[in-house]
């Protein structure tokens, strides 16, 4: 098969990918838990009566054959933080980063120190599907616009925080960086003082616990938690509104709370001091809040379901006459109890009586969605069905809104953007990414998934859209859409891999935006798509590059990255069915960084001497973790080895088993002892002796870095004064190997002791997860951060820096920077082109030639400076 051909078998298989693994909906997916009763007109709901806090459960699997897999991965990231108590202790990632607060961020006294991180992107990322998505970033949960200046744009991350816009998205810029919450729920302008705003903090898609309410005063230049203990933390929040007139009055959709060590359901939730102090009156699953523009007394809640002991009340939408206070059931889902997916309303002040409520559940066993509108405020209702809309994954993707100008026009929200002129009766696709069962991106005309939806307050045929790449702006009700993604780095990486020499190369795997790779010049592109997990250089031929998607796909690419050889694994190599099987959804692989030899974990280990083409299993049936159990199915989730002897294998497991070989994976003895029954998150071996290593260790109440200095036969726990979050990966530095980085879900903490005192090190970097570290040799340290993109820091010491580079258009090159030295070496486009230096000092190099003689080419030029010891600056781009 020739080059073109097998691009396009790969392309073809990541095109089905997202409908062929089979999955369940969203960790916190919509339940109800009531028994069936029938409604006989609408009652009142008296405030707080008969509360009842019930678990939220998983959902069944609806349609799995049209679905992502986003449970499986959500049970990833909620697992190991969770395992084995089954719960995150409240205000355990508050009281962490208050900790890490109080240790001294200045940086420790060492010689390789240098302080401060620096976001390397990616800002955006050039999608696998550039031509028809444009630019993209990461998730993106909520979107608002300030309705006093339609140039105020602020949009919401899953885990990157809030970032404001004050040119109509062009641009957008973090804001919420000092608050130890990075994952947002929803966002509300108040109309009556557009000064401020609410951000209603928790992730319902991921079922990453928020902090509360989050207040600005300043149209969202900053923030600040507001919301005391009477709204419950942790918890989700699902919607968030404000009063009309009354900017201190604020209700709040909260899906879902810490109750003990349960994630139970929430409920609806008001406040009237300006979200200080907070009054549920009603408690359950809610998704959606409506206001009736004409009326402000009366409020709308829409309730996947209510808990409600006496009398039962069904799931559906429910009134508020008295601003939110007390309530009667206007529209019941006709669904199975235990199976209301998601409820969503919308109004509209063209026409405050028309009530749009889209809902879904399943019948009979069959799943159903439909668009229910109601012409008479609530009074009768009429089914208008769905018919052609894309229901898949309906309760991960999923919201309803109404036209302010134009009643009978209302906008879904899918795997793609649905819209509607006839008031819920035919619909069509805007964004074309599914057709049918069929993902069609190439057609499409912005990124799957959609999370947010706003209108421009003076335009309602201007619209933004928030889904999984970001945010994207139509001025024309959907019929095209333009990327506003140059700015946001909103990227969730889940591994990164550096080039052992170039310091302009980087990969790796993200969530919904595939595997990417940072060539020279500093640019990001997805060149494989889905969800990317972990990737491995080849020591030996550095442009050759394998790189996994979810479970037990593993693929290699040559001319680093720029070309598709084959797949190498499926789940059936590693004997596991497909779908299913004990792979973990992210699994481990790596290296040895000494020879090709791949090392992939299951719940066994298995090797590839012959980079991929083969795999066996050294250890043969020997199961490395701790089985199938009450637990669930035990996988592998870390693997350690190094150059130094790679006889010597370590590997860790979801349920925090530790084994050890020393024969090459033939044989196995326990190494659990010592360490606590926590999930191991990463083990990281000394390049100078097998013997030592370290393990990370997620969850909470346990210490989480681990040493062994006797290749495990004992672990000393050098945590010290850590705070207790989860620690997901460890890096010993490439300059001075008694100095560690660890990786926690508040950022990266730095001890010069191996474990004996950890400092915060995060000068630059907002309290953000780290799943990964790489480095190279010389010094580049370079993090994977799970919402914000790849971060680098330098450790090598003094090293030559380009500020700026000018050609004159004619004969002349300038170059501006730092520790030039006056006999440096200057590459462009990747050849040495010292030749031509007219001048140097240590700031500034001027080079005399044609431009073909310098290497320059029209478009972008890779600049490097090289000092007379061979360290490298940064490669610097220009562009001609």
């Amino acid at each position: 098969m020739n080059g073109r051909q097998d691009k396009s078998r790969l392309s073809g298989l990541f095109l089905r990918s997202r409908v062929r693994w089979a999955v369940l909906t969203a960790v916190l997916s919509l339940l109800s838990n009531l028994s069936p009763g029938e409604l006989r007109g609408p009652r009142p709901l008296d405030r707080l009566a008969a509360p009842v806090l019930r678990p939220v459960e998983l959902a069944d699997e609806v349609t799995a054959e049209l679905r992502e897999d986003v449970d499986g991965r959500n049970e990833w990231f909620t697992f190991q933080r969770t395992y084995p108590l089954g719960f995150i202790p409240p205000g355990a990632r508050r009281q962490a980063w208050e900790q890490r607060i109080g240790i001294e961020h200045e940086t420790l006294a060492t010689p390789s120190a240098s302080g401060t991180w620096t976001s390397v992107g990616p800002s955006p990322t050039t999608s696998a599907f550039m031509n028809t998505w444009g630019l993209t970033s990461g998730r993106v949960n909520a979107v608002a616009v300030s309705p006093a200046d339609s140039q105020t744009v602020l949009a919401g991350s899953s885990t990157g925080g809030i970032w404001r816009s004050s040119n109509g998205g062009a641009s957008f810029v973090p804001v919420s960086d000092d608050q130890v919450d990075l994952a947002v729920g929803s966002l509300a302008f108040s109309k009556s003082n557009p000064s401020i705003v609410y951000a209603g903090m928790g992730d319902t898609k991921l079922g990453y616990l928020g902090t509360g309410v989050l207040k600005s005063t300043d149209a969202g230049r900053s923030w600040t938690r507001i919301s005391n203990s009477t709204l419950p933390t942790v918890g989700t929040i699902a919607k968030i509104e404000v009063d009309p007139i009354n900017a201190n009055r604020v209700y709040v959709a909260q899906y879902s709370q810490l109750s003990g060590n349960v994630v139970v359901s929430s409920g609806f939730y008001l406040s009237t001091d300006g979200g200080v102090n907070w009054t549920r009156t009603v408690t359950g699953l809610p998704r959606d809040i409506a206001i009736d523009p004409a009326n402000r007394q009366v409020v709308y809640a829409a309730m996947a379901r209510v808990d409600q002991a006496n009398p039962p009340q069904p799931a559906g939408l429910y009134r508020s006459a008295d601003a939110g206070n007390t309530w009667s059931n206007v529209y019941a889902a006709p669904y199975d109890e235990n199976r209301t997916r998601d409820v969503r309303v919308a109004v509209t002040p063209a026409s405050s009586q028309i009530i749009y409520v889209y809902t879904g559940g399943t019948i009979g066993g069959i799943f159903d969605g439909r668009v229910v509108v109601s012409t008479d405020g609530g009074a009768t209702w009429t089914n208008r069905g769905a018919t052609g809309v894309d229901l898949a994954q309906f309760g991960y993707n999923t919201y309803i809104f109404a036209d302010p100008v134009t009643p009978n026009t209302v906008y879904i929200g899918s795997r793609d953007v649905w819209k509607s002129t006839d008031g819920g009766v035919s619909w069509t696709n805007l964004t074309r990414n599914f057709n049918d069962v069929n993902y069609t991106p190439g057609i499409a005309t912005t990124h799957p998934d959609q999370h947010a939806f706003a209108f421009s307050p003076n335009n309602p045929n201007a619209i933004y859209v928030g889904n999984d790449g970001g945010v994207s702006r139509s001025t024309n009700g959907g019929a095209t859409f333009q990327s506003l993604n140059a700015t946001l780095s909103l990227t969730q990486f889940v591994g990164i891999a550096l080039h052992p020499t170039n310091r302009g190369i980087s990969y790796g795997g993200t969530q919904d935006n595939g595997t990417q790779r940072r060539l020279d010049g500093g640019r990001w592109s997805e060149f494989i798509a889905g969800d990317g997990g972990r990737v491995v250089i080849n020591p030996l031929s550095p442009s050759t590059v394998l790189t996994t998607y979810i479970r037990g796909a593993i693929f290699r690419f040559q001319d680093d990255g720029r070309f598709f050889e084959t797949q190498v694994a499926w789940n059936s190599t590693f004997g596991e069915p497909d779908p299913g099987g004990r792979i973990a959804f992210y699994p481990p692989f790596t290296g040895n960084g000494m020879d090709s030899t791949l090392y992939f974990g299951t719940w066994r280990l298995f090797t590839s001497t012959d980079v991929g083409n083969s795999w066996s299993p050294p250890g043969g049936e020997l199961d490395l973790t701790r089985g199938i159990n009450s637990n669930g199915r035990d996988v592998l989730t870390a693997i350690g080895v190094t150059s130094i002897n790679p006889n010597v294998i370590y590997t860790g497991s979801a349920q925090g088993r530790a084994m050890v070989s020393t024969d090459g994976g033939r044989t196995w003895r326990d190494a659990t002892s010592g360490l606590p029954n926590r999930s191991i998150t990463g083990i990281t071996v000394d390049s100078s002796d097998s013997a030592r290593a370290y393990v990370t260790v997620s969850g909470f109440l346990a210490g989480h870095v681990f040493r062994t200095t006797d290749t495990g036969a004992t672990w000393t726990d050098v945590s010290s004064n850590l705070p207790d979050i989860p620690a997901n990966a460890l890096l010993i530095d490439p300059v001075s190997p008694n100095t560690l980085y660890v990786g926690t879900d508040i950022g990266v903490f730095r001890s010069a002791t191996d474990g004996g005192t950890w400092q915060s090190f995060n000068r630059g970097l907002p309290p953000v997860v780290i799943h990964a570290f790489a480095a190279q040799r010389d010094g580049l340290i370079q993090l994977a951060s799970y919402g914000r993109g790849v971060y680098e820091i330098d450790v090598g010491g003094d090293r030559p820096s380009i500020a700026s580079a000018t050609w004159n258009g004619k004969k002349a090159l300038t170059i501006s920077g730092s520790r030039f030295s006056s006999t440096p070496n200057v590459t462009i486009n990747g050849t040495d082109r010292s030749g031509y230096i007219l001048s140097a000092t240590d700031d500034q190099i001027k080079l005399r030639g044609k431009a073909k003689k310098l290497g320059l080419v029209t478009g972008d030029n890779t600049i490097q400076v090289l000092d007379p010891s061979g360290a490298g600056s940064n490669v610097f781009v220009i562009r001609l």
